[in-house]
């Protein structure tokens, strides 16, 4: 199968919103409650793999960014940065191949704001070995009757 995966998907993001954002703290674990603000948090939210044709799978991977935007003008700084991470997130590169970001949208909830993405990606798992023929041995007969 690809050797992309999920770990490799967030690292990728944390890296982009860091170089979008420098001086931003950007957490791809679970963190404390009470960290300072303005922080962003990676969450993966769901995975999913469909099986379309034999050995070809389509995958998908949903993630929730989370910013926390500080200060009493948190709603417009929070719409602020969904318009920057719209063009951060538009894609990202891993070993090399681009996974471009699908489904964008943003929501902003007790303030924070809620960046959500999919990266589809196909999976193809590798032929089964199976066992080569060696030797056939046959015989034949001849009837006259």
């Amino acid at each position: 199968m690809n050797k992309v995966s999920s770990n490799r998907f967030r690292q990728e993001i944390a890296g982009a919103l860091a170089e979008a954002f420098p001086g931003i703290t950007v957490y791809d674990e679970e963190i404390e409650q009470g960290l300072q603000t303005p922080y962003f948090k990676v969450q993966l939210l769901t995975t999913s793999q469909v099986q379309e044709l034999d050995r070809r799978y389509h995958r998908t991977h949903t993630f929730d960014i989370g910013f926390f935007p500080e200060g009493p003008q948190y709603n417009e700084e929070a719409h602020a940065t969904a318009e920057i991470l719209y063009d951060a997130l538009v894609a990202v590169e891993i070993d090399g191949e681009l996974y471009r970001g699908l489904n964008m949208k943003h929501e902003v909830n007790d303030q924070t704001l809620h960046f959500f993405v999919d990266y589809n990606f196909w999976v193809w798992k590798p032929k089964p070995e199976t066992p080569k023929m060696q030797t056939l041995e046959q015989e034949g007969f001849l009837n006259y009757g």
